[in-house]
């Protein structure tokens, strides 16, 4: 949203949008200019389901046990992580297929998750972190460029 007519509500964090293919979001996404640092989750999830999932994922631990918090939001951070091969653990992604990413004027799918059924953070543990992610990862989601935010807080 940095650099938009969105910037001033950027700080209210990731904003989560019903954008099934062919619809006006999907679309604006897509081909436009305005959202391209989002990033688009095939997922069969009820709106309500996929933001209670997301939330569970937004505290993670690192390989020490260190609790940090991931910003799922910002394509750019993906990007990088994707660029860097990195992997994510299973049952991360859960309910969610694919990982579509905007770059350069292309999307493509940057991860495709062969078990979408796998849960990695059950709702019994509320928002408490629940997950590890390795290094690699990390550095990935962390690693910034001239307009990249923090993607690890």
């Amino acid at each position: 949203m940095l650099g938009t007519a969105y910037e001033p509500i950027a700080d209210a964090g990731p904003i989560l949008l019903d954008a099934p293919v062919g619809s006006m979001a999907y679309d604006a996404w897509r081909h436009g200019t305005e959202i391209k640092d989002g990033l688009w989750l095939e997922s069969d999830a009820s709106m309500d389901d996929l933001q209670h999932i997301l939330q569970r994922r937004l505290r993670i631990f690192t390989p020490e046990h260190r609790e940090l918090w991931l910003r799922l939001g910002d394509a750019r951070p993906l990007y990088q992580a994707w660029q860097r091969e990195g992997q994510w653990p299973v049952g991360f992604w859960h309910r969610i297929s694919r990982i579509w990413l905007h770059h350069e004027g292309t999307i493509f799918c940057a991860w495709q998750n062969e078990q979408p059924e796998k849960e990695g953070a059950p709702a019994e543990l509320d928002l408490a972190a629940q997950m590890t992610l390795d290094w690699r990862l990390l550095e990935a989601l962390a690693e910034q460029d001239d307009t990249a935010q923090e993607a690890l807080l």
